[in-house]
C-alpha cells in the first residue's frame, strides 16, 4: 500500500534554517530570459486569489523578471477535482496543478502525474509539518506556502456574553446554546450548505476521535481492513448532526447559502456560530472591522463526545506535472515564490493562512481561534480525514450527508456508500 509518511505533526526548527540564511534572501529566482514560454497552472476558487491579487501579482513580477508567463486558470471548487482528473484522463495535464496535502493526493496518482522535487533547494526550509505533506514514498512532491490549520466551531464571544453562555463539551450542553439563541430568533449556526464538500469537511473532523478511541483504525482504513459503517462513533456523530438540521438549528436556508454568505452572517452577528478553519476570523475582521472577529474563540464539534482538534496535514501544495516540456521553467516559478521577499508578501496578503507558514523563515501569526481551540482541547489533536485516510471526497461523502438531512439516507447508509466508494478504488488500484 502506498502511503505518505505519518501526518503527525511536529514543529521542529532544523539545520535547514542556517541553509536558509544563504540562500533565503537571494535576489533573483536564478531563471534567464525565456521567450515564449507558458505554464499552464490550475487550482480551485478557493485557494486562488482569495480575497487578494497577491497570486497573480507574483506572476506578473515573476514574468518581468524571467519572461516566462503563467496562464492561471482558476476552477470553480465544487468542479475543480473532476476538472483536474478529466484533463489527466485526456491527456491534457496542466504544468502545475494545485492539490490537498497528505494521503488526499494519492486520488491523483502521484506515481504517474507527480514531479520529483526533493532536490530543489527550498526544501531545506520547509517547517518539518509541510516537508511531511508533501513527502510521498521519500520523495517531496508538492510545493507548499500553506499553513497547518484546522476546523473547529468559530464562535462570537460577545454574543455568547450576552446570552451568558459558554461553549459546549456535549451534545446536550451544544442543544441548550443552540436553543437559546433560537429562542431570540437567532439562528445558531450558519450553515454553507450549497456546497456539497463543505457537508463533508464537518464529517471529516471526527476522524481524530474515531482513530483515538480504537487505536490503529486510520490504518486500517487505509490498508482496507476497516469499514466506516463497522464503527459506531461515526453513525452517532452523523445522528447528532441530522438532529441539529431537523432542531433548524442551521436555519431554513441550510441547504442553499453559499460559501461568501458565511461572512456576512458572522460578520453582522447574523448568527453566532459557523463550522470553519481557525484563521477565517481574520477574513471577517477585514471585511467587517466592527464585528471585532479577531477576539472570536473556538471549540471543537461536541457530537459525540469530540474533544479533539482535527487539524490540516498542511494545507493545499502546488504540483510540477513530471512529464511537462516546461518542468525547468515550472520549477523556476518554484524557486521563485519560494524567495523570502516574495513569501513575506504572500502571507502579508494572505491573512488567511499566516497562522504557521510552511517556511521557517517566515513569522507566524497565531490566530485567537486557533489559541483557544488548543486550550480547549488541552492540546488534543490528531490529522483530520480528508488529510489523514486514502481516497477520502469532501465533495461525494458530502453529497451523501445532503441526502441524509433531505430524509433519503440514514445515517448507516451514508456510511455504507462511503465503503462501497472506497472499496472500488481499492480494487481497481489492485488490479
Amino acid at each position: 500500500m502506498k502511503k505518505f509518511l505519518t501526518l503527525s505533526i511536529v514543529f521542529l526548527f532544523t539545520i535547514g534554517m542556517v541553509y536558509a540564511s544563504g540562500n533565503a534572501d537571494s535576489g533573483s529566482s536564478g531563471t534567464s530570459e525565456k521567450d515564449n514560454v507558458t505554464l499552464t497552472f490550475i487550482g480551485s476558487q478557493n485557494w486562488l486569489n482569495k480575497g487578494t491579487t497577491v497570486d497573480s501579482d507574483l506572476n506578473k513580477k515573476f514574468t518581468e523578471e524571467t519572461g516566462i508567463k503563467i496562464d492561471m486558470q482558476v476552477i470553480p471548487d465544487d468542479q475543480y477535482s473532476n476538472v483536474l482528473k478529466t484533463k489527466m484522463v485526456s491527456g491534457e495535464i496542466p504544468d502545475i496543478f494545485m492539490v490537498g496535502a497528505g494521503a488526499g493526493a494519492l486520488k491523483y496518482f502521484p506515481d504517474e502525474y507527480f514531479a520529483d522535487l526533493s532536490d530543489e533547494a527550498w526544501v531545506y526550509r520547509y517547517q518539518q509539518y509541510a516537508k511531511q505533506g508533501t513527502t510521498y514514498q521519500d520523495k517531496v512532491m508538492g510545493f507548499m506556502t500553506w499553513s497547518v490549520d484546522g476546523w473547529g466551531i468559530l464562535y462570537n464571544t460577545e454574543m455568547f456574553e450576552e446570552y451568558n453562555l459558554t461553549p459546549p463539551r456535549t451534545f446536550e450542553e451544544f442543544k441548550v446554546v443552540c436553543d437559546t439563541f433560537q429562542a431570540d430568533g437567532i439562528v445558531p449556526v450558519h450553515m454553507l450548505g450549497k456546497e456539497a464538500w463543505y457537508w463533508g469537511i464537518w464529517f471529516s473532523q471526527f476522524g481524530p476521535l474515531a482513530n483515538a478511541a480504537e487505536a490503529g483504525l486510520y490504518d486500517k482504513l487505509n490498508s482496507n481492513k476497516a469499514r466506516f459503517a463497522d464503527v459506531k462513533l461515526f453513525e452517532t456523530a452523523l445522528s447528532q448532526f441530522k438532529e441539529s438540521y431537523d432542531n433548524g438549528y442551521f436555519g431554513s436556508d441550510a441547504l442553499s447559502n453559499a460559501w461568501d454568505s458565511g461572512y456576512e452572517a458572522m460578520g453582522t452577528g447574523t448568527s453566532p456560530m459557523i463550522l470553519m478553519y481557525q484563521s477565517y476570523q481574520t477574513e471577517v475582521a477585514a471585511k467587517y472591522p466592527d464585528s471585532e472577529a479577531d477576539k472570536w474563540k473556538m471549540f471543537p464539534i461536541p457530537f459525540a463526545g469530540n474533544n479533539i482538534y482535527s487539524h490540516s496535514a498542511g494545507g493545499i501544495m502546488r504540483v510540477a506535472y513530471k512529464d511537462s516540456e516546461n518542468l525547468d521553467s515550472v520549477k523556476a516559478y518554484f524557486d521563485f515564490l519560494s524567495r523570502t521577499d516574495n513569501l513575506e508578501l504572500f502571507y502579508s496578503e494572505r491573512t488567511d493562512i499566516q497562522a504557521n507558514p510552511a517556511f521557517i523563515d517566515v513569522a507566524a501569526v497565531p490566530t485567537e481561534a486557533g489559541k483557544s481551540m488548543s486550550e480547549f482541547t488541552e492540546g488534543k489533536s490528531d490529522v483530520e480525514m480528508e488529510y489523514g485516510i486514502l481516497y477520502w471526497d469532501n465533495t461525494l461523502f458530502g453529497k451523501y450527508i445532503q441526502e441524509l438531512m433531505l430524509d433519503m439516507k440514514t445515517p448507516i447508509q451514508v456510511l455504507e456508500e462511503i465503503d462501497k466508494n472506497r472499496v472500488k478504488i481499492f480494487k481497481a488500484i489492485e488490479e
